[in-house]
């Protein structure tokens, strides 16, 4: 079911720039495929701007565990560290974008990005990243509920670490442990010496190195880097008009959403109609979420 409903709110929300006498169609694997000459026409791409260059990549495994689902989540994030910008999302998302940019975005049709997106960014795509400036100590966190983007920022957070004595290996890395309380949640941490960067996945920050692996005492959220690498990639940031929010606003709005999509949808002029133009009755069903943050 929750396929279902991502599918359905995926159609809406391009419904809402669609041709009205073209028909489009959300298949399973979440392909968007228009009907007649839309299909055909030449797709508009959001607009992006370079911001920094890459110099080192590190992809994580993150397995989420949430309440109401039965089997965990395995998603897959990137972080690009530059020289003063590290940008941390959707593998997917950073996939997606590394094709369209070797071809020529004035061939790509609406159909031809429906198939490519399908393929490298799919239906449980990310719709989270943020960018930490390394030179003002701050983050810049951009979110999206529903059909609406938005944008936070935060000081980087002061984390408080304890070491512990605990030693691993990661990624073909030594590591040593490192706990902590955050937001609602106690993490373990292992960070390596070897790569002096004292940053990780998501918002971890301030231990003596790159942190590899870290996972909360409930299992929920685990965090493993599978692939470290050298880069030369630009860092893009997308050029957007996002509502501005305070970030635990922003996270309310999402656990609301996310709990009960029906609720946001009903009531709206994106709800769907029966013929006779009443709206239909969409069910009660939560969507696959479990939130980092708990305060």
């Amino acid at each position: 079911m929750e396929k279902v409903l991502f599918l359905l709110m995926a159609f809406m929300s391009l419904a809402v720039a669609a041709d009205c006498q073209n028909r489009v169609t959300v298949h399973p694997d979440g392909r968007i495929e228009y009907d007649g000459e839309a299909g055909n026409r030449i797709t508009k791409l959001g607009k992006s701007e370079v911001i920094d260059h890459s110099a080192l990549d590190v992809v994580y495994q993150h397995i989420i565990k949430a309440p109401t689902y039965s089997e965990p989540r395995s998603i897959y994030e990137i972080m690009e560290v530059g020289k003063n910008i590290i940008k941390y999302g959707g593998y997917s998302n950073y996939r997606l974008d590394s094709v369209i940019s070797t071809i020529d975005s004035t061939k790509i049709t609406n159909n031809d990005f429906g198939r490519l997106y399908a393929r490298w960014r799919g239906p449980n795509a990310v719709k989270e990243y943020m960018f930490t400036n390394l030179a003002e100590r701050n983050i810049t966190f951009h979110g999206r509920v529903f059909i609406d983007n938005y944008i936070y920022n935060e000081e980087i957070p002061e984390i408080e670490w304890v070491m512990a004595e605990g030693v691993d290996t990661v990624c073909g890395y030594v590591c040593h442990e490192a706990v902590c309380d955050f937001r609602g949640r106690r993490w373990t941490a292992w960070y390596t010496d070897d790569i002096a960067l004292s940053n990780g996945p998501w918002k971890f920050n301030g231990l003596p190195g790159l942190i590899l692996k870290i996972e909360d005492a409930t299992g929920d959220h685990k965090f493993s880097a599978i692939t470290v690498r050298h880069s030369d990639r630009p860092i893009y940031r997308d050029v957007k008009d996002p509502f501005t929010i305070e970030r635990k606003e922003y996270n309310r709005s999402l656990a609301e959403y996310m709990n009960n999509p029906a609720g946001t949808i009903s009531g709206s002029d994106l709800a769907p109609r029966n013929a006779d133009g009443s709206e239909k009755k969409l069910p009660k069903r939560k969507l696959f979420f479990n939130p980092m943050e708990l305060d």
